[in-house]
């Protein structure tokens, strides 16, 4: 599924799920030597080991195959247009559909524009019940989100947990947004216990865990037309390509995290309400996304992360257009209260005095207080991303301490979803306004809270930057050294 060499340490020698390499020679630091070089040992497939089988693409699967094509309209890279920390995009995607041979599993890379039959029959059946889900009928789906916080914490360290949250809530987000507009139904699961699907894919011994569940209904016939004929298939069952160990390095890292982990027991499924996920944003003029003119596939198309900005003010009125995003509905999963605050911090902002604003309550950004940071304190709070000095205004997302803590592992990581689902609201705000944005984890959050006059007792999680996009041609973030994180 990801494409890379799977080579895991065990012991005194190397395994890569084929083969060993053992080592050999007195103990002592010859043996250690010895095992040290095995480490580093990759191998090749043997002739004689199984080969995913090509296969026809499934008609079952088209659908979904649609769905990400649009999802990639506007990507630089062919795969998801959603906004990523490093463009690491720390995630991976599988499908249930209904054939023939009953409910089957496919994984999916939207990059290569390829699918991978892993499991059918029963047991798919049997775990898409457990997890409190129903068995597609023809026509309909379920979109699995797997995250995996390898690909951002080999750069970014622990934080990099963090922002495999934020990106792959940012994904599930965008994909939820997309198939409003091609299916009859589309609602995102995001409270499933550990058994069943993921169980069935072996999530964690591949140190990978379950997200979210898409749950698509059947295809709008005035959905817009989307090809998905690029696309190719195989048979992976025999092959057990989804069962090969972790690279060691990886399998450490998870360890780390597993720890602290959900452990959700089965239980009755919440249920899907459309509404905002952050009530009663302070904003106007008073629309969401949903009945814009431009549909959100065109927003999505057009949805960029501004690499610097301008030093000049910006617009009340685009702001508030941006901001009025956040009172879009969704239908999901996720509780009404869970104590996630926004703060807008205007700096240059025409007709809006410089200050902090919590964005609730009935009035337009009242209780106007504290002196926002000059360019320089930006720039230092932001951890040195000099390309964000000239941002025009700043939304902090923030919820209190003792919420993020208080239902263990689950509540920290349904606090981060929100977050970073409201961060992609913003983004496509901020296409429809025509104005620049983008999102980082990287910051001092106990200035920021000073700054922005936040309660002491919150936690800064997620900040969103707003302005006129700047003329630099290069995003920062997506170069190796991880800048904003004191990295030398």
């Amino acid at each position: 599924m990801n494409g890379s060499m799977h080579v895991m340490s065990t012991g005194p020698s190397v395994q890569d799920g084929t083969r060993e390499a053992t080592a050999t020679g007195p103990v002592g630091p010859t043996a250690d030597v010895a095992r040290f070089w095995d480490r580093m040992l990759v191998f090749a497939a043997s002739a004689d080991e199984a080969e995913p089988a090509p296969i026809t693409v499934p008609a079952e699967l088209t659908p979904v195959l649609r769905l990400f094509e649009s999802a990639g309209v506007g990507s630089p890279t062919g795969g998801c247009s959603a906004p990523s920390a490093g463009a690491l995009y720390p995630y991976e995607h599988y499908a249930v559909v209904t054939g023939a041979d009953g409910p089957a599993v496919y994984a999916l890379d939207a990059v290569r524009r390829n699918c991978q039959l892993t499991r059918v029959g029963a047991p798919v059946a049997q775990a898409v019940e457990d997890a409190g889900l129903t068995v597609p009928a023809a026509g309909e789906a379920l979109v699995l989100t797997v995250a995996r916080p390898w690909l951002s914490m080999r750069k970014y360290g622990n934080r990099g947990y963090l922002y495999t949250q934020f990106d792959t809530a940012h994904l599930a987000v965008h994909l939820l947004c997309l198939a409003t507009e091609s299916c009859d139904r589309a609602e995102l699961r995001t409270h499933l216990p550990d058994s069943g699907l993921a169980s069935l894919l072996n999530l964690g011994a591949t140190c990978r865990f379950l997200h979210s569940v898409l749950v698509l209904g059947a295809r709008r016939p005035d959905a817009p037309q989307v090809e998905a004929d690029t696309w190719s298939c195989v048979d992976g069952r025999k092959a057990g390509s989804g069962d090969k160990p972790s690279f060691w390095l990886e399998a450490e890292c998870w360890r780390s995290v597993d720890a602290y982990r959900p452990r959700r027991r089965p239980t009755a499924g919440r249920p899907v309400r459309t509404r905002p996920l952050l009530p009663e944003v302070a904003a106007a003029p008073p629309t969401d996304l949903t009945t814009e003119a431009e549909p959100l596939t065109t927003l999505a198309a057009r949805r960029r992360s501004a690499k610097d900005f301008a030093a000049t003010p910006l617009a009340r009125s685009a702001l508030a257009r941006t901001l009025a995003a956040l009172r879009t509905p969704l239908a999901t999963d996720l509780g009404h209260d869970t104590g996630l605050s926004a703060t807008l911090v205007a700096r240059r902002v025409t007709g809006c005095p410089p200050g902090s604003y919590p964005l609730h309550g009935a009035g337009p950004w009242a209780d106007h207080r504290t002196t926002p940071p000059d360019d320089d304190e930006l720039v230092r709070v932001c951890m040195g991303q000099y390309h964000l000095r000239h941002a025009a205004a700043v939304v902090l997302l923030h919820a209190p301490r003792a919420e993020l803590v208080r239902s263990g592992p689950p509540g920290l990581d349904t606090v981060l979803l929100r977050a970073g689902a409201l961060a992609h609201l913003l983004y496509l705000g901020a296409a429809e306004a025509r104005i620049g944005v983008t999102a980082i984890g990287g910051f001092d959050a106990g200035r920021w809270r000073a700054l922005a006059g936040i309660p002491a007792a919150h936690e800064v999680l997620y900040a969103v930057l707003l302005g006129n996009p700047g003329p630099a041609a290069v995003k920062l973030d997506r170069l190796h050294p991880a800048y904003a994180h004191n990295e030398r």
